[in-house]
């Protein structure tokens, strides 16, 4: 395989990974463990929305991902608590598909106004009800954005996309 200018070595191995592995799965090799980064899937916004407004199956999800991130238990989410789930959201600038070279002060800013949009109350901690809202309320804005044309992309294993994939599975059958 080639490696175009256009594409990262990272990018093309994932996705050379998924063509040999029959696209259900990608992972990334060549490091000293294989490090596993999700499936390939085809979901449309009928998929995000039927997960999001499904009160039972989305807030039993996103109380488990709080759970997780609560690291000292104490019921709400700090900062630090909170920054490795905004992390994995790749909130990173992208112009013709490669990030945007930012400053460190410029990355924390960033995440520090999308915490201050989760802490709707701005008593610097994100409860289980605030983490509840704006997580559904992302959801719904990505419904919006996918539409109905189906669209094939890779979902992080155990992440919210694939939630709402299996949910779907399992509200078919």
């Amino acid at each position: 395989m080639t490696f175009s200018s256009e594409k990262s070595r990272a990018d093309q191995v994932i996705s050379s990974t998924c063509l040999n592995m029959g696209m259900d799965d990608a992972r990334v090799v060549g490091h000293e463990e294989e490090v596993d980064v999700g499936s390939v899937v085809v979901l449309d916004g009928s998929t995000v929305r039927e997960f999001a407004t499904d009160e039972k199956a989305f807030t039993s999800a996103i109380d488990k991902m709080f759970a997780s991130l609560d690291s000292n238990g104490d019921g709400v989410l700090s900062r630090t608590e909170i920054r490795p789930a905004f992390e994995r959201l790749n909130l990173e600038e992208m112009r013709f598909g490669v990030p945007v070279t930012k400053t460190t002060d410029e990355v924390n800013a960033l995440y520090d106004s999308v915490f201050d949009t989760f802490d709707t109350d701005h008593n610097n901690k994100v409860d289980l009800m605030e983490f509840r809202s704006q997580l559904k309320e992302i959801f719904l804005a990505i419904a919006d954005g996918l539409g109905f044309a189906p669209l094939t992309m890779m979902v992080e294993h155990g992440g919210l996309l694939q939630n709402a994939v299996e949910h779907e599975t399992n509200t078919c059958y």
